[in-house]
């Protein structure tokens, strides 16, 4: 208590009186320890920092967490205004109770807007180790982050926490202007660059940006919920259920080209040994069931003359006992020193890796027999981008977080060495500066981006932040968007949350999304593939542009704001939307382009 005590007031003291201010709560558990108030160091442009250093955090037994809030981060009930967090959701001031905490964190940033001014807070140290949060009691809201700090005497963190508080007015204080910040943030420090400068001298990558992105299924071993078979061998193992083979897919290839679909980006997925999800770490060679290697290579192949290009999907985050590369020495440690599990699928009983391990022990290998095969572009990598980076405390090979997502962009990065780039699913942002491609930046209303009674919507402040730099398809959802969606047994909600194809095909392009097809591709009926390439290709030169602004003009009627001066306005009502001297249709969007007025 008295090391805590002396920590604020040196906090307190040793940085000059200035216009902000925190309040430091420190909690054991559930519990208060110590409160005080925190002067902000004052650095530029209205920016101002609160610093803890690593090594002056109390020990765990004393505190575990610590709370930063402001008093611009404060909104009683009835102030206009709204809260936002960097998975996009965002609430206005209308409640009177209500608890919202988010440890996975797409963008470590948060903020309020009130009135006419906003602020927007940038994590930059400690950032896979805190919790988006918004509390109200009484209706009033408060907005912070909350850093948890439990784990340090077992692996000592790599950053101290650090928080930018700026201060946003005039057209900048809204949710667009927060994001801006944090974009403006990620390309001065160089952690990311924009799309256009990547694609000089990478010809898969600008193949990638200008093309729709086509996920085969092909197959699984089936899985029993109610009593799976956790540790398979080769003679428990269930046969693999093929829904579609190598050869099936080159008919498809064959069809759409035909139709005139003269470019896409074409993925295997579940091609591997055992299926989806079914002996990782091994994936070679490709299951029998389909074909195997051989015909794979000549699938890649058929592809590739057709000029299309030809990647595949894999999984560095489930190991399975089954596989005959499985290693418990590999698998990551909690803070306990039990295995890391992440629970029962096809394959058995999974659990995580180490990232040290897959990388220095796994991948070129993996890499090597791919490129073998022909593969060639986004080369696609399961659950990486869409967790929180996780820390191993397996003495033998400890990582921190930090550690994780550095050889997480370790592995994405040898992926654009050895085919040209690097997709992942979501869009958890510690492997920005190494992905090329998000296949879905929410998985509402079930995870990223997930339904809460404080939320009223979701923003895309990750496009914002994004768009022009990362290529994205927004929504779970937005997959196979011009498909009828077959309602299936066990089907995430999220894959039905948007009910019909008017309102998939305008959160497509209201959020600048890359069209993307995947489970409900159909080998007898492809027309709608085709329908969606023609459609894309006057709307596929936004890619390269930032995404700059994004407001509501009337009820359910949406303007994005591209940094080329395009404009695409989306009207979800049942009646014509005036915007410009233009009419926008029931049910429809419009491009307007700054050189010709409208499209």
């Amino acid at each position: 208590m008295k090391k805590l005590f002396c920590l604020l007031l040196v906090l307190a003291w040793s940085l000059p009186l200035l216009s902000m201010d925190a309040r430091v709560i420190y909690r054991k558990g559930k519990n208060e320890v110590l409160s005080e108030r925190v002067k902000l160091q004052e650095l530029e442009n209205d920016t101002f920092r609160l610093r803890i250093p690593k090594d002056q955090l109390p020990d765990p037994s004393s505190a575990d967490t610590v709370d930063i809030i402001i008093n611009e981060a404060i909104a009683k009930k009835g102030e206009p205004g709204y809260w936002v967090i960097g998975d996009g959701r965002m609430g206005y001031f209308t409640r009177d109770k209500g608890y919202l905490s988010e440890r996975r964190n797409p963008l470590p940033i948060f903020g309020v807007k009130k009135g006419d001014t906003a602020f927007v807070g940038i994590v930059k140290g400690f950032k896979y180790d805190f919790s988006a949060t918004v509390k109200v009691i009484n209706g009033v809201y408060e907005v912070f982050p909350r850093f948890h700090f439990e784990w340090i005497k077992r692996l000592s963190p790599r950053d101290d926490i650090i928080v930018d508080f700026i201060k946003l007015k005039g057209a900048d204080a809204s949710y667009a202007g927060m994001a801006r910040k944090y974009r403006q943030y990620q390309l001065e420090r160089g952690e990311v660059k924009p799309l256009k400068e990547r694609v000089k001298n990478n010809p898969q990558l600008a193949y990638t940006a200008d093309t729709m992105f086509l996920r085969f299924a092909m197959g699984a071993k089936p899985f029993d919920r109610k009593n799976p078979i956790e540790y398979q061998t080769p003679d428990i193992e269930p046969p693999v259920r093929v829904y579609r083979t190598f050869d099936k897919i080159m008919e498809a290839m064959k069809k759409l080209k035909a139709m005139g679909v003269d470019k896409a980006e074409v993925c295997f997925v579940g091609w591997n040994s055992g299926g989806f999800d079914g002996r990782f770490p091994t994936i070679l060679p490709a299951d029998p069931a389909y074909g195997g290697t051989e015909k794979m290579k000549e699938a890649t192949a058929l592809g590739k003359s057709l000029g299309y290009q030809m990647v595949c999907h894999v999984c560095n985050t489930d190991f399975y006992y089954i596989s005959d590369r499985f290693s418990f020495d590999s698998i990551a440690r909690n803070f306990d020193g039990t295995l890391r599990r992440v629970g029962n699928m096809s394959g058995g009983l999974s659990f995580n890796p180490c990232f040290k391990e897959v990388f220095e022990k796994y991948i070129r290998q993996d890499y090597d027999g791919l490129r073998d095969i022909g593969l060639k572009g986004t080369h696609h990598i399961d659950v990486t981008s869409c967790i929180t980076p996780y820390p191993c405390f397996d003495p033998a090979h400890p990582c921190t977080r930090e550690d994780t997502a550095d050889y997480m962009n370790k592995i994405g990065e040898l992926a654009r060495e050895y085919f040209g780039g690097f997709g992942s699913e979501g869009p958890c942002d510690h492997v920005a500066r190494s992905l090329d491609y998000a296949l879905y930046v929410w998985a509402y209303p079930s995870w990223v981006g997930a339904r809460h009674p404080l939320m009223d919507r979701l923003v895309p402040v990750w496009q914002i932040a994004y768009h022009g730099i990362i290529l994205s398809n927004p929504y779970y959802a937005t997959i196979d968007y011009n498909y009828e969606k077959i309602k299936r047994p066990n089907a995430p909600e999220s894959y039905h949350i948007l009910p019909d194809i008017p309102t998939r095909r305008l959160k497509l392009y209201e959020f600048g999304g890359r069209p993307t097809f995947y489970g409900g591709i159909r080998d007898n009926n492809l027309k709608p593939i085709k329908e969606a390439y023609d459609e894309y290709q006057p709307m596929k030169y936004l890619q390269y542009e930032f995404m700059d602004d994004h407001r509501e003009l009337a009820p359910d009627v949406f303007l994005t704001v591209y940094s080329d001066g395009s404009e695409v306005v989306t009207n979800y009502t049942d009646k014509p939307f005036e915007y410009k001297g233009k009419s926008v249709n029931a049910k429809d969007y419009c491009l307007f382009k700054l050189e010709s007025g409208v499209k």
